[in-house]
């Protein structure tokens, strides 16, 4: 489809009919329940990780220029839903009327949904992939939001080995509060069952292996290494560290860095 340096589009985001919904750059940012209207002038394009940003410069009522930002897809994801040609079309100089979610927490920034082009072409962006599952959809509220961790919850003891760390979670049991806490303390790390030199990462899925290669995003435990009751502790929380990588892992690959 041709494109011309100026082109038209129309974002429009369509409400997502689940409870929760899924994000790069967390679209859980963004209100859902709202729908604002922005036109102007596309003044930085940037197609790439973790998102593609589109700054914006509209015209406000009494005449000055509000600086406005569309956030949308990498390009991964762009490509594997079919619009990448069309988000790497939208250029410095380019008129774009955007019609979508407002950012909860930042001002003047929108999330579109759907790209309409003066030829008639709709281009659907991540049609039902917002959704998030309540955990993590609970666990990125507090993250984001420091001050909704429940009061009493502790910062980990920095000078602790990796075991002992992991265990005093495993008796707390509650890995979307422990993984708020840690990612606000600035320790969020995925935790990596290590034997014989080879550290597993039970709960993260192969997409998202690029994560477990990150070494200030890791924290393996040297089994070998654990007596006999730090083994038993590990060996028995089998559910809880699948779980805590889980949630850690997709939440990061969305909010943080996306696997290329």
């Amino acid at each position: 489809m041709q494109r011309s340096s100026l082109v038209s589009i129309v974002a429009v985001l369509v409400l997502a009919t689940a409870t929760n919904v899924f994000a790069h750059h967390s679209v859980l940012n963004y209100d859902g329940k709202r729908e604002v209207t922005v036109t102007g002038i596309v003044t930085s394009a940037r197609f790439g990780f973790p998102h593609s940003i589109y700054k914006i410069d509209v015209e406000a009522d009494d005449g000055s220029i509000e600086k406005w930002v569309l956030s949308t897809e990498d390009p991964r994801d762009a490509a594997r839903l079919g619009f990448a040609d069309e988000l790497k079309a939208i250029k410095t100089g380019d008129p774009i009327t955007v019609v979508g979610w407002p950012d909860k927490y930042k001002k003047n920034e929108i999330r579109g949904h759907e790209l309409h082009y003066p030829d008639g072409t709709v281009v659907m962006m991540r049609r039902g992939n917002y959704i998030w599952p309540k955990d993590i959809l609970k666990m990125d509220k507090m993250a984001l939001n420091p001050a909704t961790i429940p009061a009493g919850f502790p910062s980990t003891d920095a000078s602790l080995p990796p075991a002992a760390k992991v265990i005093a979670w495993i008796e707390e049991n509650d890995h979307l509060t422990r993984i708020a806490r840690e990612y606000a303390d600035g320790h969020a790390r995925l935790i990596g069952l290590q034997s014989g030199g080879t550290a597993e990462f039970p709960g993260v899925d192969e997409l998202l292996s690029c994560h477990t290669r990150r070494d200030d995003f890791v924290m393996p435990i040297a089994l070998d290494e654990l007596g006999p009751g730090e083994r038993a502790a590990i060996d028995g929380a089998a559910d809880y560290i699948s779980e805590y990588n889980r949630v850690l892992s997709r939440w990061w690959e969305q909010e943080h860095e996306s696997c290329e």
